[in-house]
């Protein structure tokens, strides 16, 4: 008697690793529930595969074209299938799976057969309609968050801190994340009028979306309601829920006045800051680096078990007089991510934050806390 089979492809490896890849970010490592441990599979009649991982939190969905010979849907365990399709030794691989979900996998000499669940056990993605609907470049959208996400809280005893918040304007985009001790802010003006939104995501649902985007410049169509949002472009479909809630009111925390203003070469500082790290082995211990800043310069240093640093940055001001400790890391990320030549750097006290701001415009904004230095 002839097998028959509830779903039937052949389609290319490559196409369809790099598919399993993206989707498989959204499925749930540990779960009690055995099915978001896998991917859904739908293969229909026109040609199409779609691919799904399901975290409850974040959804990921991916279409490629394959031949379809049998229409059908199962769900494969995510590590075990990727594992597979990426030890693969020929270009192509036939997925066929009988009535009772076991799916024959085969590639030149190579055959595999793995245990399947049914299709119908798999979560459904939120539906989220287009009552809140906006196009944003992949670029400009990946830059934004990647230039803002390392400041969320990595704790979740503020959760509404663990995202990052997008507010869109009649004059453009700002997303702003912060964690208590610092903050980034990254502004782009649009000329498109858009309707004003605010929406908290999660910090992970960015990072994701970060990693599938590439260096993509195509539009992002982003959908959203109160409780989801939705990112599409090119064959890929990201969900995830917002973080509900009421975000800080970040404006509130950025000093109106400073009595320093300086300008810095951005370069210079990080490559001192990367120096100064060198002797910081213990990030748990948050040894402060010290800034002073006096007659044109400022200097940095760090002391810690392991030794002593002392490094010196000329900058355009004089008459001032200031010392002030911080966190490394802090400084090292904000750094990290700043693309001008130079930087506004501006300061009130040894107690009072640091902002960091491009020398014209309003492009970006770093704040961060100091950290009390001991009576030497």
């Amino acid at each position: 008697m002839k097998e028959k089979f509830s779903m039937k492809i052949l389609c290319e490896c490559d196409r369809l690793n790099e598919a399993i890849s993206a989707v498989s970010r959204a499925v749930s490592g540990h779960s009690s529930l055995g099915v978001l441990e896998g991917i859904y599979f739908r293969a229909e009649a026109d040609g199409t595969v779609t691919l799904i991982g399901n975290d409850l939190e974040i959804g990921i969905e991916a279409k490629i074209q394959a031949s379809v010979s049998e229409p059908g849907e199962v769900v494969l365990n995510a590590k075990l299938i990727g594992s597979i399709i990426r030890t693969l030794p020929a270009d192509q691989v036939s997925i066929e799976v009988n009535e009772k979900n076991l799916a024959l996998i085969r590639s030149g000499a190579s055959r595999f057969e793995i245990a399947g669940l049914p299709a119908s056990e798999f979560p459904d993605l939120p539906l989220v309609e287009s009552e809140y609907s906006i196009g944003i470049p992949g670029n400009l959208l990946k830059e934004m968050i990647s230039r803002t996400i390392f400041a969320v809280a990595v704790t979740d005893n503020n959760p509404i801190l663990t995202g990052c918040l997008l507010e869109i304007e009649k004059t453009g985009l700002t997303m702003v994340a912060l964690d208590g001790y610092r903050l980034a802010l990254r502004r782009a003006a649009m000329e498109n009028d858009f309707e004003e939104k605010r929406m908290v995501i999660p910090a992970k649902s960015l990072s994701e979306l970060a990693r599938i985007l590439g260096d993509t410049e195509e539009e992002v169509r982003v959908n959203a309601t109160s409780r989801h949002a939705i990112f599409m472009f090119s064959n890929y479909r990201l969900v995830t829920r917002l973080i509900e809630g009421n975000y800080i009111n970040y404006r509130s925390v950025i000093p109106a006045d400073y009595d320093i203003e300086l300008l810095c070469p951005s370069h210079k500082m990080a490559e001192s800051l990367q120096r100064v790290s060198l002797i910081i082995l213990n990030d748990v211990v948050k040894s402060p680096v010290k800034f002073r800043i006096e007659d044109g310069n400022i200097n940095i240093s760090c002391a810690t078990s392991a030794g002593s640093v002392d490094d010196n940055i000329p900058v355009n001001i004089k008459d001032a007089a200031l010392e002030i400790g911080f966190y490394h890391r802090y400084l090292t990320e904000a750094f990290r991510v700043i693309d001008t030549e130079e930087v506004c750097m501006r300061f009130k006290a040894a107690t009072s934050p640091l902002v960091i701001l491009p020398p014209e415009g309003d492009d970006f904004l770093y704040l961060v806390l100091p950290l009390r230095l001991r009576a030497e």
